[in-house]
């Protein structure tokens, strides 16, 4: 109950003004469809025995058809008004969702399962709009129904609404077992869903991979699996609405059956009319439906109830990083200073240490190259680094600066990062590399200047669409090359204060590699800028390289330094080196 009330507080009670209105127009609405019965009653008293000066039988038959017609035009608004705030509601809910999980850290991703955040935002914001909308119209709708219809049958006759209340109250019993199963399947109904959601999307997103290998019939076996579970679920709550819920309106028809009974003896005794009791049989059946409503409204609440505690745990998350708030040092005229002292990392819930005491200094403007075999802690150094996970508090400094006390959306507005893996939207070329713009001011010759320095304006202007082109989900419509050229044009695009590359020019061929180490350098000129390559021709020019192994520094220095003593660098760039010139005799012979 208590969430329900931070519920009410937090999003519907801005829109009490329309609950209030439809609950006027609700009210009306039961009013006059109480009434129905007490005019047709006058009708057919009227017909059995005429008074003059009273309204005749036809005059009732047109109040009853005027009554009608206005129920259709309250309900209508009644529905308006409950109905159209749920939809603004969900909007502010999945949008206050969506917000929350923009600023959660990447770590808390890593123990999320996209396909149950993805189940929270649609069915479980689809069943909280179902609560606040259908579920508050058919409790007040109910309630009305239940005070109005009893009162009346009461005023008509106090020992027939008595008779109708054993038979009533042994529904209520079986519902009230019923609503009690439903709860437990209505939660477990919600996390399967989820569980599916993520079923259908891992598979969906591996499709590829799972054709590749020929793994259809698993994969359907996996889904299967979960979707059986789900009708399993969906069968057991089916089979209680199916007998269980219909309790009560069964219960109503016993009702019917004991007044016609014990109403007919009254009415040839001279105490009811026959108007009288047909009334108190319309009641009856006023008073059925809306019992039988009930069972809907049972499972919009449970379902309702189910789903706010679901969408509350994803919002009441805390946003576990650090809370520094300061605003990154203005940078010299040659750009940032970074240090790193005793750096150590883990990935959460893992106690495998990926990054041990690392420690290095990078001056104002210098460019640093990172070189290690696969493993080795690169990739995870870079994540550090530009806060995709981050540092313990004082490891890292930006310009003096802990990092970790910095603002962490002024920190990435510093911050240009390439990723190993790019990461393209399903939107235009124009659009994926002028990401961080607005939509509005779009600078046209920074674009131009980005495509060319990512070495993609002459394939971009061979494509039909230009700029234009779509490039699918995930970039599946250009290679592998031009999604990491993509990725760097983005960068470039951007203004940055600190540039961070991890091995942008692996899927790229030797000639635009080149062009590509001069655009980087050229970029970088005045600015700190940090390279990871598993081609050493890259870090040919960095003012410092380090070499991991193992996440940890095992060598330092410039390239002309490494390359002058034993070690993994001298190796590798040997080996690089004797590639390209057999690269050469073949391509030559």
């Amino acid at each position: 109950m208590r969430q329900l009330v931070r519920f009410w507080k937090e999003y519907p009670h801005r829109y009490r003004k329309w609950y209030g209105l439809g609950l006027i127009c609700l009210i009306l609405t039961n009013v006059l469809t109480v009434s129905i019965p007490t005019f047709i009653q006058y009708a057919i008293d009227g017909i059995a025995t005429p008074t003059p000066g009273a309204m005749s039988p036809v005059q009732w038959s047109l109040v009853i058809f005027l009554a009608g017609f206005c129920i259709i035009v309250v309900r209508t608004l009644s529905r308006t008004l409950f109905f159209n705030p749920g939809r603004v509601v969900e909007f502010r809910v999945k949008s206050d969702i969506f917000s929350k999980l923009l600023n959660q850290p990447r770590a808390y991703f890593d123990s999320t399962q996209t396909g149950d955040l993805i189940s929270r935002g649609t069915n479980d914001a689809n069943a909280m709009r179902a609560l606040i909308g259908f579920g508050s119209l058919q409790l007040f709708n109910v309630s009305f129904i239940v005070i109005l219809t009893t009162g009346r049958m009461l005023q008509l006759s106090v020992p027939l609404a008595l008779y109708c209340v054993v038979p009533l109250f042994l529904g209520a019993l079986v519902m009230r077992w019923a609503v009690i199963k439903l709860w437990d399947y209505q939660a477990a109904l919600l996390a399967q869903l989820s569980v599916l959601s993520e079923r259908i999307l891992e598979s969906y997103s591996g499709v590829s991979l799972i054709q590749a290998f020929n793994a259809n019939g698993g994969a359907q076996q996996r889904f299967s699996f979960e979707n059986d579970t789900l009708l399993e679920i969906s069968e057991k709550m089916l089979s209680i609405r199916t007998w269980l819920l219909p309790v009560v309106g069964i219960a109503g028809q016993v009702c019917v059956v004991v007044v016609l009974f014990f109403g007919g003896q009254s009415v040839i005794n001279g105490q009811l009319t026959v108007g009288e009791l047909t009334a108190f049989l319309t009641y009856i059946t006023v008073l059925s439906g809306g019992l039988r409503s009930l069972g809907f409204l049972i499972g919009a609440f449970q379902r309702g109830q189910v789903a706010l505690g679901r969408i509350y745990e994803l919002l009441d998350n805390p946003i576990n990083r650090p809370t520094g708030q300061a605003q990154p040092p203005r940078p010299s005229e040659q750009g940032h200073s970074l240090s790193v002292q005793n750096l150590s990392f883990s990935y959460p819930d893992t106690d495998i240490r990926a990054l041990k005491n690392m420690s290095f200094e990078l001056d104002a403007g210098q460019t640093l190259g990172i070189f290690g075999a696969t493993g080795s802690g690169k990739s995870t150094l870079l994540k550090v680094l530009s806060r995709v996970y981050d540092p313990g508090p004082n490891q890292v400094f930006l310009s003096g600066a802990d990092i970790t006390q910095l603002s962490v959306e002024s920190y990435w507005s510093a911050v240009a990062l390439v990723p190993q893996e790019p990461f393209l939207f399903s939107r235009s070329l124009r659009q994926n590399i002028a990401l961080a713009s607005d939509g509005v001011s779009l600078n046209e010759q920074r674009l131009e200047d980005a495509l060319r320095d990512a070495a993609l304006s002459d394939e971009v202007a061979s494509f039909p669409d230009g700029l234009e082109t779509i490039v699918g989900e995930r970039g599946v419509t250009v290679s592998g090359g031009q999604r990491q050229r993509t990725a760097l044009a983005r960068a470039f695009y951007r203004p940055f204060e600190l540039i961070i590359l991890d091995d942008v020019m692996s899927a790229v061929d030797h000639a635009t590699e080149s062009m590509l180490i001069d655009a980087v350098y050229r970029r970088t000129q005045g600015q700190t800028a940090i390279l990871v390559s598993h081609r050493l021709s890259v870090l040919t020019h960095a003012d410092h390289i380090i070499v991991l192994e193992d996440g940890a520094i095992v060598d330092r220095g410039t390239h002309e330094e490494l390359c002058s003593r034993d070690g993994v660098y001298r190796r590798a760039w040997t080996l690089q080196n004797q590639s390209e010139l057999s690269e050469s005799e073949s391509h030559d012979g």
